[in-house]
């Protein structure tokens, strides 16, 4: 073995004193380009401080919208209903209380009368305003009837001179049918609106952000008035004028020139600016701006708000200062460790050369052992047992592991010996593990090379597709180490784990079903008894009153919905126990009618358009109607739930062509299901949705009652991913056709 002599290891200790020196002084020309890069890195963050609190303000804007379009479609506001319209927009009011909304009010479509209630639920009532009435004049025009408004309010309404008051305006109709109006007649009505205080419901977003530690932000709308700044005397003022006023001689066209051309058109950036002010200190400061645009979109308007975080410079130069302190600190220990390694590394050259050979032979020797058990320790194990380098390569894989990733191992009466394609290892080697184990959760490129960065290891389980099986695999990845501690390959080692998981799923599945058993029972107890008593009563109120006494009428209503809570506890039983099977016979498209009429509401608020293709004359099938609607139902809301920005619901019935049965479909063009996720859909308990928004009960229950009437149930789905165009989840659903008489066709056109 050759080892370096003295004066080339004195050489380069010389040639690095010399690099350190340089990178010393090249340190201190970097400091103002290393300034402009800090700069612009700290006004990237202003950024995403600004378009954070931006997105913000726009989704609160939306809520309130939706929440009076809302509103608006209520019969108790549409036709004033002198009982409960009041009631109604309370109920709204109390979800807008830390919104700035204060006051909803309705004006009637003669313009003569104002009624609203305040967030302090104050009634009040008044003749309309003048300015309001060439609002009312705006809102019957036939071309405003799906628009909104959004402008200053008259004076005698805000009746809040000292705070930034807009109002919202959306035109109601008679659109909406009860007891009173089965038959909406569509005409127009006056308006609904909102009074909202801007400088309250801005600054409940940018109030609380902080840049650095003095840098805050300001907001403006469409006309350069502030609706938002720390100097609570800019709020409501022209932001070009207000600062000339304040600012003296100091030259704002900076400033002005970012507001006008580039804050008012809408855009984002970032630039600086020079001020006379910052936190109560004066003089000129020059300042750091992020700003990002609020659009506030209410057909046919659009309108452009902006919101800016502001901060001194001087943030920026106390970290560039910290941070070239402690580099020439640390770079000056550097030197002085070198120096002393230097002559240390001399003094034991001498003695390590001795003892070196001497070790090199006893650790060959050792290391030879140590691979021939390795070997015959890995060959024999039944886990995925492979290295891979810093960039997941393949370094080597036991045989288990090669006829495992190749599918192998899946095929009938695999024999999983260790001689089993020995050569199949070497096939492997140098490609990528990625191609084998998909990247899936916490299994990916970035987990890689933060296991090699740090030096730690991982154990996590991960499910990847491994040819056309899903797998559940239990993985551990630990850093393969030189004998100077640097990392130089990562140990992993699988195993398969998906029928554990199986089994784990189907005793926690099993330990909920009888959970929910015991649960629907006793509340099925406790909520029948007083039932059975209200109904009784209300059976003997009924005979005692005439049909045309009024209350006779309201009996009936609380029977009603009396049997359909009776039918709501049978439905949560259907979950623990199946009741008795009936035989009963349904109308398909008169089910599929009532279901539609229902949900007819959801479909407009969710923005979702009908295509209706129901085959006229379809025979009856053999299945309970309640159970039916139940079915159709359960499916409609998850079509519409899967288009959260709306889309088409096809809703088609036939006679399936070539089979006995009635065919339903119900297609969405939604976001579709997921690969991993097609195998479970009809599980128990299992739902993609957020925790509190589904039970993952609903396709449970609805396979048992299609199965248990006979019946069958498909699916169709494409992603996103799979088809950017076409994509969506139809689910086609079939029952057999009831005979009214055998071999004889219900419709009477053909031969069974």
């Amino acid at each position: 073995m050759v080892l370096p002599s003295k004066k080339i290891i004195l050489g380069i200790g010389l040639l690095t004193l010399v690099l350190l020196l340089g990178g010393l002084i090249l340190g201190f020309y970097s400091i103002a380009n290393m300034k402009e890069i800090v700069s612009d890195q700290f006004n990237q963050q202003q950024l995403e401080l600004a378009q954070h609190a931006a997105r913000q303000l726009e989704n609160q804007f939306l809520n309130i919208t939706q929440d009076l379009t809302t509103l608006n479609q209520s019969p108790s506001v549409q036709y004033l209903e002198r009982v409960s319209w009041a009631n109604r927009i309370k109920i709204t009011l109390s979800t807008m209380r830390d919104t700035g909304v204060l006051e909803i009010g309705r004006v009637d479509g003669q313009g003569k009368q104002t009624q609203a209630v305040t967030i302090e639920d104050e009634i009040r009532t008044y003749p309309v305003v003048p300015k309001f009435k060439e609002v009312l004049s705006w809102a019957r025009r036939d071309e405003n009837k799906n628009s909104a408004l959004f402008a200053r309010p008259p004076e005698e309404i805000a009746g809040h001179s000292q705070q930034q008051v807009m109002t919202l305006v959306l035109p109601t109709y008679l659109s909406s049918a009860d007891d009173a109006h089965p038959i909406p007649s569509h005409q127009f009505a006056g308006f609904i609106y909102l009074l909202l205080n801007t400088d309250f419901f801005v600054s409940q977003m940018v109030k609380d952000i902080r840049s650095g530690k003095t840098g805050y932000a300001w907001v403006i709308d469409q006309q350069g008035n502030f609706l938002y700044h720390p100097v609570k005397e800019f709020i409501g003022k022209n932001a070009f004028e207000v600062r000339e006023q304040r600012g003296g001689k100091i030259s704002f066209a900076k400033i002005n020139q970012i507001q006008k051309e580039k804050m008012l058109r809408g855009e984002q950036g970032t630039s600086f600016y020079v001020s006379g002010w910052h936190r109560g200190v004066t003089g000129d400061i020059k300042k750091l701006i992020a700003f990002a645009p609020i659009h506030l979109h209410l057909p046919p308007q659009s309108l452009n708000w902006s919101v800016a975080v502001a901060a001194p410079v001087t943030e920026v130069d106390e970290v560039i200062h910290a941070a070239y302190t402690r580099q020439f600190i640390m770079q000056g220990f550097i030197l002085v460790a070198i120096l002393l390694g230097g002559l240390f590394i001399l003094g034991s050259e001498k003695r390590y050369t001795r003892t070196l050979e001497t070790e090199i032979k006893n650790k060959t020797k050792d290391l030879r052992q140590s691979e021939e058990r390795y070997k015959k320790l890995v060959e024999s194990a039944q886990d995925i047992i492979f290295s891979i380098n810093r960039d997941g390569e393949l370094l080597s894989i036991n045989n288990f592991g090669a006829n495992f990733l190749s599918g192998a191992l899946f095929e009938p009466n695999h024999p999983t010996g260790p001689s089993h394609h020995s050569e199949l290892p070497q096939t492997f080697l140098g490609k990528s593990i990625f191609n084998y184990l998909s990247p899936d959760g916490p299994f990916d490129p970035k987990a890689i090379e933060e296991i090699w960065k740090s030096g730690r290891g991982k154990a996590f389980e991960h499910s990847p597709q491994i040819g056309n099986r899903l797998v559940s695999l239990s993985t551990q990845l630990r850093v393969i180490k030189d004998e100077t501690g640097a990392a130089q390959g990562i140990l992993g080692i699988s195993r398969d784990i998906t029928e554990k998981k199986k089994i784990e799923q189907q005793m926690f599945n099993t330990e909920k079903l009888a959970a929910l058993g015991l649960m629907s029972a006793g509340v099925a107890h406790e909520i029948n008894n007083p039932l059975a008593v209200i109904l009784g009563y209300c059976d003997y109120m009924l005979e005692k009153l005439p049909p045309e006494d009024k209350f006779h009428r309201i009996l009936e209503k609380i029977e009603r919905q009396g049997e359909n809570c009776k039918k709501i506890v049978e439905n949560l039983l259907s979950f623990s126990r199946y009741s008795d099977h009936i035989e009963d016979v349904s109308d398909v498209n008169a089910n599929l009618e009532t279901v539609l009429n229902v949900a007819q509401n959801n479909l407009l608020i969710k923005k979702v358009q009908l295509i209706k293709d129901l085959e006229p004359g379809l025979p009856k099938v053999k299945i309970d109607p309640t159970q039916l609607q139940q079915v159709l139902l359960n499916l409609i809301n998850n079509a519409v739930a899967a288009m959260p920005q709306g889309g088409i619901l096809t809703v088609a019935a036939e006679w399936a062509v070539g089979s006995d049965r009635v065919k339903i479909l119900i297609a969405d063009t939604g976001t579709g299901i997921r690969k991993e996720n097609r195998e479970r859909i009809y599980d128990p308990f299992f739902t993609t949705k957020q925790v509190g928004e589904g039970t993952g009960l609903g396709l449970t229950v609805t396979y048992n009652i299609i199965t248990h009437n006979g019946g069958t149930i498909s699916l169709e789905t494409k992603t996103v991913e799979e088809d950017p165009v076409h994509h969506g989840t139809a689910f086609s659903v079939t029952f057999p056709v009831y005979h009214t008489r055998r071999g004889i066709d219900p419709k009477g056109d053909r031969d069974v």
